[in-house]
């Protein structure tokens, strides 16, 4: 790896949207450091496999099914393509984001 990224510094928080920061991306991978303070997003229907790991804070993913996961610090979650999904909560959350397209 050519570029030294730490994903505990320069942690930052807005009142008004999620800050993402990408890490690293290519034909199939895609890496980003999500940082929400409380927001609530709208819901996803992706087509990329995507593996959450919470570095901080708690946070609850909410399936289009009505199913809620209770995440906090170091809970790691797989989310299938097209798991329709949103966050329902979160409270200072550091989520690193792994893509596999």
């Amino acid at each position: 790896m050519n570029n030294l990224y730490n994903v505990f510094k320069n942690i930052k928080f807005s009142s008004e949207e999620e800050i993402e920061e990408k890490i690293y991306e290519d034909e199939s991978l895609k890496i980003i450091r999500t940082m929400s303070l409380n927001q609530v997003t709208g819901f996803y229907d992706q087509d990329e496999l995507e593996i959450v790991i919470l570095l901080g804070g708690v946070a609850e993913i909410e399936y289009h099914d009505g199913r809620i996961i209770s995440l906090e610090k170091g809970d790691t979650l797989e989310i299938r393509p097209h798991q329709i999904h949103r966050v329902r909560s979160q409270d200072r959350a550091i989520w690193l984001c792994i893509f596999k397209k």
